[in-house]
């Protein structure tokens, strides 16, 4: 039957119900007129026999009709447009381009992602509307899903019609949807929290935990005569948990509860479940599951954790923050139906063949799964040899960040998907704390001391432990009480008890043993090493941290008018321990001199320590800024044969003099005594010495030196002496070019052989 035939024949008056949906109303349509669903769609998109439908049509579709379209489908269901518009709610949604102007087009669409929650409408309640029984989809919000005349549950299945369900056995559901309206009246967060809830009971109905008796009573009540048991199971999740859902939501929308759970975290941010007792105990009796307390108490991962971590993070939902009390991570929603429904027809399918892709996980990506179990692999070797991954921020395994890959997770560790949370929990237990990493690292040196040496004596001041194990120790003993409670039962499992802690005794030494001690390793660091400025910040000399104690040293110095004994001690061991200019100035004069009496009393020239290469600049400055340098800054580089005679006059023999035979300068002059140039290849090495890159490093530094200061790079003097042309404002190919030209030009010249150019030049160049 034609477009135009359809519509002459309009003589049925077919009313839609409210909230249905438009493919819905649609089939109710064609089947008062004894026509199918596509067959009506092609009728009422007809236009000079072509027709203007667009997408698959399925068991759970929509359809989106233009303007011209639904004239036509009012005019066959005689019904005005205005009536249409107030009972359907995706009637003028949506305005789906015609192929042109004067054609008509609908739009079919499919899935969760594009069509809003939708369930079947109750069948006794659509007869009594429209005195007809036939089957109609309506859209169903969380709180619609209950029929309460009738007393079914109105279930979604992807791919049909969906599924009347009798609640004749569970009187407790439809309860429920009575409580969900009142709390929806009540509460301006109702959804949100209606959403949280559903995915915290979604959570709990993945774990299968054997004490659960309610819901498997529920499930076999509600069950629908030959229907697959485990095709049940998945199907009449939302119905079976939806008492517990509306409870849930209940208790987490009141903001007395969110002040209360803020209040029970003691400030603190959780670790786990049982660091807010009020949690896992009131959901115990609200729900009428003396056993889910225990069970709730030792999660550290899920929905409901999170929605705890952030309320006590935000203060009960306060200001600002209260958006993010209710999002729930997209790795920790339910997984829609129809993915679910999938996956188990493929597991009961041998054969997979034509049955669509399985759906990777919210929160997966191809990219992001391997990149997780790279870092989970080195996070696993790392564990095995350390025991844990309180890793610093830098620490590497192999090429890998271990310690930014880490600090990553934990940064998300409320988004990860349950399996990832899980796998780093197998890894190491307390691998994301809510306190200090640092602090966590210091507790392993603790632990692992008590494995080796026994438990600890707090009330003798931890002998035998590390000064900065004991010290720190000491420091939680004083600080007990406000230590997180999972510190505390850290600290318990190596002996130091609340009862322990308040015994504790500082570690106390001898004040004058630990100066004897310090100065003695002091004098011993000056006889190996020549002066206290070789001895940074970081620096432990036999087993003490002489850098650090140097520099408290120098603090204590600048403080007091009258040096202390030690500090008159250290100024004879070293005078220049605590010089009034800059330390690395001290440690660079001392290496210079060190070196120059090392090759006065006749040492090995080409022994060169590390960073000589700097020194040429080093000097230059000195030699630039000499009237501007302390008068015993003076005196010391006369020793090295800086005055301010030859700092003024020969700067570049004093340099030539400390710095000629340095490691690059030394390769540069066997270069060029055996080519004749210094335009290397930016690879040339020397007898194992990059002499390539270190020329051109030079000559980066020359021209950087030259547009900073405007003067000359101390080294470009010492280089042109070895090779004019060493830096030339041409290409370093051409120079080389010109060298071998010159080279065998002048050997030509030498042989005198009468013959017209140079043998060979040309494959040379080439080559």
């Amino acid at each position: 039957m034609g477009g135009e035939a359809v519509l002459a024949a309009g003589a049925f008056r077919v009313a839609p119900l409210q909230g249905e949906m438009t493919l819905s109303f649609l089939g109710r349509i064609a089947d008062r007129y004894g026509l199918t669903v596509r067959s009506l769609l092609s009728s009422v998109t007809e236009v000079a026999g072509q027709q203007g439908v667009v997408g698959a049509l399925q068991g759970d579709s929509e359809v989106f009709l233009n303007a011209a379209a639904r004239d036509r489908v009012a005019a066959l269901c005689r019904v005005p447009q205005m009536g249409l518009r107030r009972a359907l709610p995706a009637w003028a949604r949506e305005e789906p381009p015609g192929p042109s102007q004067e054609r008509l087009a609908a739009r079919l669409h499919n899935g969760v992602e594009t069509v809003a929650a939708w369930g079947p409408a109750c069948p006794g309640c659509v007869a009594a509307r429209t005195g007809r029984v036939a089957p109609a989809r309506v859209y169903l919000a969380a709180h619609q899903r209950v029929c309460p005349r009738h007393r079914c549950w109105l279930m979604s299945v992807p791919g049909s019609g969906g599924r009347v369900v009798g609640l004749a056995g569970c009187p407790e559901v439809v309860q429920a949807q009575e409580d969900h309206r009142r709390l929806l009246r009540r509460s301006p967060v109702a959804g949100s929290a209606f959403e949280v809830a559903e995915a915290v009971t979604a959570w709990w109905w993945a774990q299968e935990w054997p004490e659960e008796r309610m819901w498997p009573m529920r499930l076999k009540a509600a069950m629908p005569a030959g229907e697959d048991p485990q095709r049940w199971r998945i199907l009449a999740r939302d119905l079976v948990a939806y008492p517990e859902t509306v409870a849930l939501a209940t208790l987490l929308a009141s903001p007395a509860w969110q002040l209360r759970v803020a209040a029970d975290g003691g400030g603190y941010l959780p670790y786990r479940l049982a660091d807010v007792p009020c949690v896992p105990s009131e959901l115990g009796h609200r729900l009428r599951r003396p056993w889910l307390t225990e069970r709730l108490a030792a999660c550290t991962h899920g929905p409901l954790f999170a929605w705890t971590y952030q309320c006590i993070r935000t203060k009960g939902g306060s200001g600002d923050d209260e958006q993010r009390l209710w999002q729930v991570p997209l790795a920790l929603r339910p997984r829609p139906l129809s993915d679910v429904l999938a996956g188990y027809q493929r597991q009961q399918t041998a054969d997979t063949e034509g049955l669509p892709a399985q759906k990777r996980l919210r929160g997966h990506s191809v990219h992001a799964d391997g990149a997780f179990a790279a870092g989970l692999t080195h996070a696993r070797t790392y564990a095995a040899q350390h025991g844990h991954l309180a890793t610093q921020r830098d620490t590497r395994v192999g090429s890998f960040s271990l310690g930014k890959w880490v600090h990553n997770q934990q940064t998300h560790a409320l988004a990860l998907p349950e399996e990832k949370a899980a796998a780093l929990k197998e890894v190491d237990p307390w691998w994301n704390i809510p306190w200090s990493v640092k602090w966590q690292r210091s507790y392993y040196r603790a632990r692992d001391h008590v494995r080796r040496h026994g438990p600890l004596n707090a009330a003798a001041g931890f002998p035998d432990t590390h000064v900065l194990t004991g010290e720190w120790l000491y420091l939680q003993c004083s600080d007990y009480s406000s230590l997180h409670p999972e510190q505390r039962r850290l600290l318990a499992d190596i002996g130091l008890t609340a009862q322990a802690a308040c015994s504790a005794r500082p570690r106390r030494t001898s004040r004058t043993a630990g100066i004897d001690t310090a100065v003695a390793c002091a004098r011993a660091f000056v006889a190996e090493h020549g002066c206290l400025a070789l001895a940074t910040k970081n620096i432990s000399y036999q087993g003490f941290l002489l850098g650090k104690w140097l520099t408290a040293q120098r603090c204590l110095a600048c403080r007091q008018d009258e040096p202390a004994a030690h500090l008159q001690v250290l100024d004879a061991i070293d005078v220049w321990w605590n010089p009034p200019w800059p330390l690395a100035w001290q440690r660079t004069w001392h290496r210079i001199r060190a070196h120059a009496r090392d090759r006065h009393q006749g040492a090995a020239e080409g022994n060169w320590p590390d960073g000589s290469d700097g020194w040429a600049t080093w000097l230059s400055v000195q030699c630039t800024g000499y009237k501007q340098l302390h008068p015993q800054q003076q005196h010391l580089l006369a020793e090295i044969g800086i005055t301010a005679e030859t700092a003024a006059a020969r700067p570049h023999e004093i340099i030539a003099q400390h710095c000629g035979t340095g490691p690059g300068l030394a390769h540069a002059r066997t270069y060029a005594a055996a080519h004749g140039h210094l335009a290397t290849p930016l690879q040339a090495c020397l007898e194992g010495f990059p002499l390539g890159r270190w020329l051109s490093e030079q000559r980066h530094q020359a021209r950087e030196h030259h547009r900073s200061a405007g003067g000359t790079w101390p080294v470009s003097t010492l280089l042109s002496r070895l090779d004019p042309w060493w830096n030339p404002t041409w290409s370093l190919e051409w120079q080389r070019n010109w060298s071998r030209v010159r080279e065998r030009s002048e050997s030509a010249s030498a042989a005198d052989d009468g013959g017209s150019g140079i043998p060979g030049l040309e494959e040379e160049l080439v080559g």
